[in-house]
C-alpha cells in the first residue's frame, strides 16, 4: 500500500513541476463543496474536492490537458456498526487521474468536462498485491460549468460522477478555481 501511494505521490509531483516549469500559464487548482448524489448519499451528505490541472490551449475555445486530485466523501452517514453522525463513517477517498478539457463559450463563461479513472484511495495495495481490480476505482467523470470572477478567478458548478461496478458516487459541487 505504502508503495502504490509513494508512487503516484510521485507522479503528482513530476507533474506538479513540470507544470510550474513550463511557464505556469495553463496551471489550475480548484477547490469545491457540494451535497452527495447516488448511492453515495445513503453513507454520506457531503463532498471535499481539490484539483489540480494543466491545460495547454489547442485554440481560442479549446483547451486540453490533465487532471488528478482528491474527491472525499464524508458527513453524517452510518457505519457498519450502525452508529450515526457528523464524520462518524469512514470517507471515502478517491483519486482521479483524467484528461481535462475546456471550451470557452465567451469571455467570461466556459464549459469543461474531465473523463479519466478514480482510484479508491480506501482499497489501494489490498492484500493480492494489485493495483487495479474491481473494488478500488471506477470510471471518473466530471462535467463543469464556469463564470470567470476575474482574470485568474472562477466560480465553478460541476457535478462529478465515480461508476465503480453495482456502486455510483456522485456529488453535485460548487467551489473556485485559480489560475496561474
Amino acid at each position: 500500500m505504502i508503495k502504490a501511494i509513494s508512487i503516484y505521490l510521485m507522479v503528482i509531483a513530476i507533474c506538479f513541476f513540470c507544470c510550474v516549469a513550463n511557464a505556469q500559464k495553463g496551471f489550475r487548482v480548484e477547490i469545491s463543496v457540494g451535497p452527495t448524489l447516488a448511492d453515495s448519499k445513503e453513507l454520506f451528505s457531503y463532498t471535499l474536492q481539490g484539483h489540480v490541472c494543466y491545460l495547454w490551449s489547442l485554440s481560442d475555445v479549446v483547451n486540453l490537458g490533465a487532471s488528478t486530485g482528491v474527491v472525499t466523501f464524508l458527513g453524517e452517514g452510518s457505519n457498519g456498526d450502525g452508529s450515526k453522525g457528523w464524520f462518524s463513517s469512514i470517507p471515502d477517498v478517491f483519486m482521479p487521474l483524467a484528461v481535462a478539457s475546456n471550451f470557452n463559450i465567451s469571455k467570461s463563461i466556459y464549459a469543461g468536462i474531465d473523463l479519466g479513472y478514480a482510484l479508491n484511495a480506501n482499497y489501494i495495495g489490498d492484500n493480492d498485491g494489485g493495483f487495479f481490480n474491481d473494488s478500488n476505482g471506477g470510471f471518473y467523470m466530471r462535467p463543469s460549468m464556469a463564470y470567470r470572477l476575474k482574470e485568474k478567478l472562477a466560480l465553478v458548478l460541476s457535478y462529478t460522477s465515480i461508476a465503480e461496478d453495482n456502486y455510483n458516487s456522485a456529488a453535485l459541487n460548487i467551489g473556485l478555481n485559480f489560475r496561474f
